[in-house]
């Protein structure tokens, strides 16, 4: 742990996003509990699924190009926002007739009004995730962090305030609070970007002094063909927004919007590593070495501790009875989750050692076994003695996740960075 302080002291981004995304864990923690407060679980579920709808709308449409971004330092930011902005935008528009596929299959309420808040959703959270990276490489630090925390956290506030005054609202109040803190984050976009600082001028090497590789960066770049960083969308947003679907489809809206709040509440743990110490990481070309597996294990830790605590504020508080289901999906995902928070710390890993394209396949792959398991009780009804129950299917979804992340997060803990020539520094 001595190692990791030493590590944040000497990169004050990485403390900075570190509490800006402990203030959104606790926004996070907090709209749960305001969920469970002032909204039924039927409402929860329908924010949930059209919140999902929108993700899978914006996962398509980005194609990974926040990653992207912050990948190929080298380019000045300028450029690169304008290169990875125009497609995603055209993917955003050209991609409404899918999403309005998935509306219909999904079978919600007031179809067209799920149709426009899912667009306006993805449009509104795509922006907020470019204007994040876009903060973290043109922004002082203290910006950088606020892009992250002010948007959940004016979410929350507005989520609690529309559910205590408009109580028939239901999912309506939870959608417009989202939007407001997308709308919020989206407006870093507007900031210009510094001028890019002239780099020193480096006296040429002589054959009997070479140019020694830097220890402390390294050489990263994106190197994955559009095809291929397409289909690793995908595959990501048709599993995000295939589990709240089909858990919806197999066990109902109640246990789907169980699901919902605590991947809510315990996958961000997993968003905090990936925010605070892998984009930072990107962002300035860093080698991290073996800090990157204690800020994990780390992590980990911090996950079975909300769990716990989720645990007994449930039992301690006098909630509705309907949210007493919660309580047997907490240890699975506790799991899940924990496993991939090792996962993000590594993240890194393949873009500095030139193996982002074998990164993309062993992940997709990881997916696509997600999706077996998920469609188990669709493919074999009669495999289980009794019937599958959710926490049954829960555990073996989380079990199988967990083992696949855990693989995959070893193999990249294997990789070697490769470093970087001095004279060539991320420009702005």
């Amino acid at each position: 742990m001595k190692a990791v302080q030493a590590l944040l002291a000497r990169s004050p981004t990485s403390l900075l996003l570190a509490l800006a995304s402990l203030g959104a864990l606790g926004a996070q923690a907090l709209l749960g509990l305001a969920l469970v407060r002032f909204f039924s679980p039927e409402a929860a579920g329908r924010f949930a699924v059209v919140a999902q709808i929108a993700f899978f709308w914006i996962t398509l449409a980005l194609a990974q190009a926040p990653l992207q971004f912050l990948a190929d330092a080298q380019r000045p930011a300028t450029e690169a926002l304008r290169a990875v902005l125009r497609p995603s935008l055209a993917r955003w528009l050209a991609l409404a007739p899918l999403v309005s596929v998935g509306v219909w299959w999904a079978a919600p309420p007031d179809a067209l009004q799920a149709l426009a808040w899912a667009a306006l959703l993805a449009l509104l959270q795509m922006l907020w995730y470019l204007a994040q990276p876009w903060a973290l490489r043109t922004a002082p630090a203290w910006s950088a962090a606020l892009v992250r925390a002010a948007p959940p956290l004016l979410a929350v506030v507005l989520a609690a305030s529309l559910g205590s005054l408009w109580p028939g609202a239901g999912a309506h109040a939870l959608l417009l609070a989202a939007g407001c803190g997308y709308a919020l984050g989206a407006l870093w976009l507007l900031r210009p970007a510094p001028p890019p600082l002239p780099l020193p001028l480096q006296p040429p090497p002589s054959a009997s002094q070479p140019v020694p590789a830097s220890t402390d960066h390294t050489a990263q770049a994106d190197g994955r063909s559009t095809r291929l960083r397409l289909a690793h969308a995908v595959v990501d947003a048709l599993t995000g927004v295939a589990l709240l679907l089909v858990w919806q489809r197999l066990h109902g809206l109640a246990q789907a919007s169980y699901l919902a709040v605590l991947l809510r509440l315990l996958g961000f743990m997993p968003a905090i590593v990936q925010a605070a110490w892998t984009q930072v990481l990107l962002a300035q070309a860093r080698i991290a070495r073996g800090h990157s597996l204690l800020v994990g294990l780390g992590a980990a830790a911090a996950t079975g501790l909300i769990g716990l605590c989720t645990a007994v504020l449930l039992q301690a508080t006098e909630l509705a009875p309907s949210w007493r289901g919660l309580l047997p999906a907490i240890a699975p995902l506790v799991l899940w989750q924990a496993s991939a928070c090792l996962f993000a710390a590594l993240g890194h890993r393949p873009f500095q050692s030139g193996r982002e394209s074998h990164y993309s396949y062993a992940t997709i792959a990881y997916q696509l076994l997600q999706w077996l398991v998920l469609a188990l009780p669709l493919l074999a009804p009669s495999l289980v003695t009794g019937g599958w129950t959710p926490t049954l299917h829960l555990w073996l979804l989380a079990g199988t996740s967990s083992l696949g992340l855990l693989g995959l997060a070893a193999w990249m803990a294997w990789l070697t960075p490769r470093h970087k020539t001095p004279g060539i520094a991320p420009r702005n």
